[in-house]
């Protein structure tokens, strides 16, 4: 598929309007840090304080930290399926069919904007982190926890775009991917070490693509995981592959 400057442009503008919106909505930026944080505080120093829980050297509250950051971004990215539904109500999307650029351009431009929001919900959210409980993430690692969160973002991201092309009610959106999300969030390792779980529940959360991302941020956050850099980046960047070219199969054929 050939992309075209009208392409190109109608990408940075989708994009660049997903970001204004977020910002302008200043409910959105306030419970973007304050429900990570009421997770983190009620888990990592509740749960952890009341039973002195550790990971080897680490404290509750550091091994939980990662996983929090990715909740934001899981959460963060379930917002591009409610756009698109947003944007069918209100007619924002025919408007945009008119124009001489591809549906794939389209659903692009959609996870680069979902994907730039949730580098700020995450940024910020790793920065209190290091504050709190004094995590000290160099550069290099900082690097590679924003390449972790983008992966995240951008195969999540993809996720709910193609679950939003066969919805048509924010109703029935939000329970579908209530129902899907929090189950791949839970079984993701970020509240507990998969290495003690039984047989039967390992292999559900091995075959979890959020587990790699929970792992690659405890890895660069941290300094510890379950699996090889490697084997993160190529799990993460073959799920990112699969889901987006769903997602623009799906919008392409769909009647939005």
């Amino acid at each position: 598929m050939e992309v075209s400057v009208s392409d190109l442009r109608a990408i940075r503008a989708i994009s660049y309007r997903e970001v204004i919106r977020f910002l302008r909505a200043k409910s959105r930026i306030v419970s973007s840090i304050a429900v990570p944080l009421i997770w983190f505080c009620a888990f990592g120093f509740g749960l952890g304080s009341a039973f002195d829980v550790r990971y080897g050297s680490l404290g509750y509250a550091e091994f939980l930290a990662p996983g929090i950051v990715a909740m934001t971004v899981l959460f963060a990215s379930t917002l591009s399926g409610i756009s698109i539904i947003v944007d069918k109500e209100f007619g924002v999307i025919k408007e945009l069919l008119i124009a001489p650029v591809s549906r794939v351009s389209l659903v692009i431009g959609k996870l680069i904007g979902g994907m730039l929001t949730s580098f700020l919900r995450a940024i910020l959210i790793t920065i209190l982190f290091c504050v709190i409980i004094e995590l000290h993430v160099g550069i290099w690692d900082f690097l590679g926890v924003l390449l972790v969160i983008a992966l995240i973002a951008i195969g999540f991201g993809g996720f709910a775009i193609a679950i939003a092309t066969k919805m048509e009610s924010l109703e029935g959106y939000g329970f579908i991917v209530e129902l899907i999300v929090m189950p791949i969030f839970f079984l993701s390792g970020a509240f507990f070490p998969i290495e003690r779980l039984p047989s039967w529940l390992l292999t559900m959360v091995v075959f979890n693509p959020l587990t790699y991302g929970v792992d690659g941020l405890r890895l660069f956050m941290v300094g510890t995981s379950s699996f090889s850099l490697p084997s993160i980046l190529t799990v993460l960047f073959v799920f990112d592959i699969v889901v987006v070219l769903l997602a623009a199969y799906l919008f392409e054929r769909s009647g939005v």
